[in-house]
């Protein structure tokens, strides 16, 4: 299981680099003052592979604008970090941002519960410009978590899927069970509703091993 965790303030950094996490993921969308200080600074701090993110408010985040203000803020940024988190809006983006070397985390999220078949397409359209899709859903009902796990088992490698919400919040442990690539936690203000602390989640991880 690897572990994500994700940071909207660089003062917290020294608290996360105490859980040695596999990933951190800086949420820029939730940062205020100079970004590329801001990741500068953290870049310095710490070996750990950085996964910068620029989450839109229609997918979940704070941040609103096109994807020129997007690329303007995320690309002096690309050369500091290791991933980039780019969603479906902002593709086109891609080939500037890999010839800085980074690898790219093609996200979706929705807060409704696609069919398989819809999945199957999202994880089509997603591969087809990122190196990792990830894909966040919103289950209904246990049958739709249970799909979810399927189509997870059953996706083509390397794959990341989670939830949304906190209803069906103890799929973000058993996803990484069946094949998704990463789980992101925080480490004392949660980034989204339904996180785990990297604490608990290292602690089910133990459990369930």
């Amino acid at each position: 299981m690897k572990i994500a965790v994700s940071v909207d303030d660089p003062a917290l950094i020294s608290g996360v680099l105490e859980y040695n996490p596999a990933f951190i993921e800086i949420r820029l969308d939730r940062m205020e003052g100079d970004l590329l200080d801001h990741v500068r600074a953290i870049r310095e701090m710490t070996a750990i592979p950085l996964i910068a993110t620029l989450r839109s408010r229609e997918e979940g985040g704070d941040f609103v604008g096109d994807a020129e203000l997007w690329a303007g803020i995320v690309g002096p940024i690309a050369r500091y970090v290791d991933i980039v988190d780019v969603e479906t809006r902002y593709r086109e983006h891609v080939p500037s941002l890999r010839s800085q070397g980074v690898r790219i985390l093609a996200s979706l999220h929705i807060d409704e519960m696609p069919g398989t078949a819809d999945l199957n397409r999202i994880e089509r359209t997603l591969r087809s410009y990122g190196d990792i899709p990830k894909i966040v859903v919103q289950p209904e009902n246990p049958n739709d978590l249970i799909d979810l796990l399927r189509f997870t088992h059953d996706a083509q490698k390397p794959i990341c899927t989670s939830v949304m919400g906190s209803r069906f919040r103890f799929a973000r442990a058993i996803l990484p069970l069946f094949g998704s690539e990463f789980v992101f936690c925080h480490a004392g203000r949660p980034m989204a509703e339904g996180q785990y602390h990297i604490r608990e989640m290292r602690e089910i991880a133990e459990l369930l091993r």
